[in-house]
């Protein structure tokens, strides 16, 4: 085996395959005080997530948002944090996908699909999604909105864990109204 296939095998194992998801279309809006988001997840929903939903267990991604001010200078410039957790379960009663979101913990909302197609829309596809309150920020500041999406997690020479995510996706640059 040539240097370089051991170097790139070593690679792979070390760091394992990386993922092509991303997110799509990320969008940022003001209605009023609230920051509202557009997003699609691309080539998150694989058939491993759906065969695992199939079996019963709860699966899912959760979403990161980072409110941050556009300075190169500051290194710590967050202003809040989101999350949104998606998760979908599989009833094999009644064949049906109940798709639970939570936001910072609390259920916001739930629907139910029934099948695969309608499933993955509702896993990956957002709009109108309210991701942060900025009555407190004063207009002048110039603000940026980062995001990805977690979507799930894996091991590392058996024992190393590590999550899997895409990479950030960034905003343009808005001010508070």
């Amino acid at each position: 085996m040539g240097v370089l296939t051991a170097l790139t095998l070593s690679a792979l194992l070390f760091f394992g395959p990386s993922t092509k998801a991303y997110l799509s279309d990320f969008q940022v809006s003001l209605e009023g005080q609230r920051v509202v988001v557009n997003f699609e997840l691309v080539d998150g929903f694989t058939d491993d997530l759906f065969e695992r939903i199939q079996t019963g267990l709860p699966s899912g991604f959760i979403f990161e948002f980072v409110l941050v001010r556009d300075q190169k200078r500051l290194p710590d410039n967050k202003i809040a944090k989101s999350q949104l957790e998606v998760i979908a379960m599989f009833n094999a009663v009644t064949r049906e996908y109940l798709v639970n979101y939570k936001q910072d913990g609390k259920l916001i909302d739930s629907r139910i699909a029934r099948d695969r197609d309608e499933l993955e829309s509702a896993m990956t596809q957002y709009e109108g999604l309210t991701v942060f309150h900025i009555d407190q920020i004063s207009p002048d500041k110039r603000l940026v909105v980062r995001a990805r999406a977690e979507l799930g997690s894996k091991t590392t020479l058996l024992i190393i864990p590590s999550s899997i995510t895409t990479d950030w996706s960034r905003s343009r640059i808005f001010h508070a109204p």
